[in-house]
């Protein structure tokens, strides 16, 4: 009877779960149906020139978009007319950098001439935690502090309420409360804009920009330079060889005599090479035109050294590495060729196909016009360290004549870049590697704290019945773990886990971006490397039950309300089970915005109040507290109502969750028939009539393995004491008379 009574239950209850599946089913095709005509977050900018000129009233005038720096001018009205002031310009057209969200935040930027910031105005933002109004104010009062400053500045971000620093070299800005990620990704997107910027105007050809060299580049190491300072810094170097000099390498070899014009110009210049590496940009930028430099660029950041040489002498180097004019046996030319040596390694050259029209800033070098420039490039596997010493060696290459001819050479070897050649390289744009290293050094406190608690946790699992041996020693180990989750991970580390992360990924493979952004909190990172570890081995109970402070928040309100007297009510299973859905529903719907990247994915993403009640703490619109304190209080009446049946995160761990390797709550054959202790004391209701337990649903309170070992509780070891008791007469003494 117990058998019958027990298929009708589950086969309700499947019922009641391909119903709700149905509902899910429905609403994830409504939400398509939205997303479909949902608007598209775009990288574009949006200013024109008309929306702009009220921000520059007279005498400032707005120009055109010059199409080639992404910028508007700024014009200055005088008496000899219209001087340039500076550029205009929005952020994510230059440095689309992702904040917190992954999504890029558009500002607003004027810069003068000199590098110096006029304005700065927060356009737009997709920051999940600041879209109100409050917010919004918050961004903008971060951004506007950068006014004043310039590319010459040093500028650090703060805490939200320390001391500001302003000197010629360095600042310091105020922090965003609960925004230290976004208020780096504002940072790094305006510095970073301007000295693109800045750059983009020293590539525009014949001083279109008056002025822009002045203008002083944040991460590019390089000064205006002319042709003799360029010499006198080692960065241009000549070799320099007669005939003579030629024909007396070949002193002994079949090669010797065999120059007839150099016989007879004995003092003629041979050889006269300038050369210098392209790669660095005070060789590259002052010596090439924009076009050219470019693609000089675009060669360096593949790896491959380029080298620019001027050629004055007779032999010259070409594609094919041939020499003119210089006669050999049989009317074969001599071979010129270059090679570089760094340690013992050597690389072969080859020229870079070009158009020609190589710019050479003046003055010229002393002794008269050069040769037009030619490109050569690296040849090798492995590139050659552009930070150490180089030397450039030419072989002149002679055949003897004759039927049987032999090869000859004669080698001139020119060292380069003795002096540290790091100080000319540009600054290496940081990895995100690097960053995270860099953030977890200010950070080293909190993370070393995060580190220890997690090993805890870690033991405790691990030893999961010496815990839970014991009543007391239960509850006070959780609730202390619990207060640590809330009160440290929680509102000190802002250690809050939550989907937007994933949704986030999701746009931005989509988009096809960077996912750099992913990296810039170590606290997080290091939560989500232990969450991702744990998922395999025990479950989404980990996070979900130990280690989310606003579901600690729920849990240590729901335990001092049962102090009062005030219980949770146990919903029946049937519904339970059917809410249990709702969250998957949650999370197709989110993960299906963030697929099309709908612009309401953000307000969507306001159903997780995490944000308000454990990053903000409750200090925010009041649209969002009514619905953090709705959630947080929902637990008084259904035990963690909002993790059981809305979290859409926990529905992602639960869905990942599956992974687990280990069953790793014990069971017995009895558990479920006869005994279902567990079943009706487990307040997740995470347990079947069966006995197993539902690790998706799982938090892992260790209160079943509690029972398990209660020989009070757990009727199998009740029976079984019984049964001990039973078979153990006790002896009575009897007094005698």
């Amino acid at each position: 009877m117990q058998n019958v009574n027990t298929e009708k239950s589950g086969s309700k209850l499947n019922a009641a779960a391909r119903g709700c599946l149905k509902a899910c089913r429905t609403l994830a095709l409504m939400a398509v149906m939205w997303l479909i005509g949902a608007p598209q977050f775009s990288l574009a900018g949006t200013m024109t020139r008309v929306s702009l000129e009220p921000l520059f009233p007279a005498p400032l005038m707005v120009g055109d978009k010059n199409a080639a720096l992404a910028a508007w001018p700024i014009f200055k009205r005088g008496e000899t007319g219209p001087q340039l002031v500076g550029h205009v310009f929005e952020t994510v057209d230059l440095e689309p950098t992702a904040g917190y969200g992954g999504k890029p935040i558009n500002l607003l930027v004027a810069v003068d001439v000199n590098g110096n910031f006029l304005d700065v105005r927060l356009l737009s933002q997709r920051e999940p935690i600041f879209q109100s109004a409050k917010g919004n104010a918050q961004l903008a009062a971060f951004a506007a502090q950068y006014v004043g400053l310039s590319l010459r500045h040093d500028v650090q971000v703060g805490s939200a309420k320390g001391a500001t620093l302003r000197t010629d070299a360095r600042a310091i800005v105020n922090g965003v409360t609960a925004g230290t990620v976004t208020a780096l990704a504002i940072d790094r997107s305006i510095m970073q804009s301007a000295s693109r910027m800045a750059l983009a105007q020293l590539d525009v050809a014949n001083g279109a920009v008056a002025g822009s060299a002045r203008v002083p580049v944040r991460g590019e190491r390089f000064a205006a330079s002319g042709w003799n300072e360029l010499v006198t810094a080692g960065l241009l170097q000549r070799i320099e060889r007669s005939n003579l000099d030629v024909e007396r390498r070949f002193t002994g070899t079949p090669g010797a005599g065999r120059d007839a014009v150099g016989m007879v110009q004995p003092q003629g210049v041979a050889i006269d090479a300038w050369f210098g590496l392209a790669s660095l940009p005070q060789v590259g930028r002052n010596l090439l035109d924009s076009a050219t430099w470019q693609r000089v660029s675009a060669l360096r950041d593949s790896g491959e050294l380029v080298l620019l040489v001027f050629e004055n002498g007779r032999l010259t180097l070409d594609r094919a590495g041939v020499g003119g004019g210089v006669g050999g046996a049989a009317g074969r030319p001599a071979r010129l060729r270059a090679l570089l040596h760094q340690g013992d390694r050597t690389l072969e050259l080859r020229e870079v196909d070009i158009p020609p029209g190589v710019r050479l800033t003046p003055p010229r070098p002393v002794g008269g016009e050069v040769a037009p420039a030619r490109l050569w490039r690296s040849i090798g596997a492995q590139p050659l360290d552009t930070a150490q010493a180089l030397s450039l060696e030419l072989q002149v290459l002679r055949n003897s004549g004759g039927e049987a001819p032999q090869r000859a050479e004669a080698s001139f070897t020119q060292p380069y870049g003795e002096a540290d050649l790091r100080a000319w390289l540009p600054a290496p744009v940081p990895s995100a590697w690097a960053v995270l290293k860099q953030a977890s050094t200010s950070r080293v406190m909190e993370l070393a704290a995060l580190g220890l608690g997690l090993a805890l946790l870690v033991v405790l699992l691990v030893r999961q019945r010496w815990v839970a041996a014991n009543t007391r020693r239960l509850k006070w180990v959780r609730v202390a773990y619990l207060l640590y989750t809330l009160v440290f991970i929680g509102w000190v580390a802002q250690g809050q886990l939550t989907i937007v992360t994933l949704t986030s990924l999701i746009e931005a493979l989509v988009a096809g971006q960077s996912l750099a952004f992913l990296l810039a909190d170590p606290v997080t990172v290091l939560l989500w490397a232990f969450v991702a570890v744990t998922l395999v081995v025990w479950g989404r109970g980990t996070f979900c039950g130990w280690l989310c402070p606003f579901g600690a928040l729920q849990e240590l309100l729901s335990l001092a309300a049962q102090r009062l007297h005030w219980k949770p009510v146990r919903l029946r299973a049937r519904l339970d089970g059917a809410l249990k859905w709702l969250k998957y529903g949650v999370l197709g719907v989110l993960v299906g915005g963030a697929g099309m990247s709908a612009a309401w994915t953000e307000t969507a993403l306001e159903v997780e109040p995490f944000k308000t009640a454990i990053s903000l703490g409750f200090d925010r619109a009041w649209p969002f507290v009514m619905w953090a304190l709705g959630c947080t209080l929902l637990s008084l009446f259904v035990f963690r109502g909002y993790c059981r049946y809305v979290c859409p995160l926990g529905a992602a761990l639960s869905l990942f969750g599956r992974l687990r390797l280990f069953a790793w709550i014990p069971r017995r054959a009895e558990c479920g028939t006869p005994c279902q202790s567990c079943r009706h004391r487990c307040e997740y209701q995470a347990i079947a009539p069966s006995g197993a337990v539902d690790y998706a649903e799982c938090f892992q309170c260790l209160d079943c393995v509690e029972i398990y070992q209660d020989d009070r509780r757990c009727l199998p070891l009740v029976v079984e004491r019984k049964q001990s008791v039973a078979r153990h007469i006790p002896i009575q003494p009897v007094a005698m008379s």
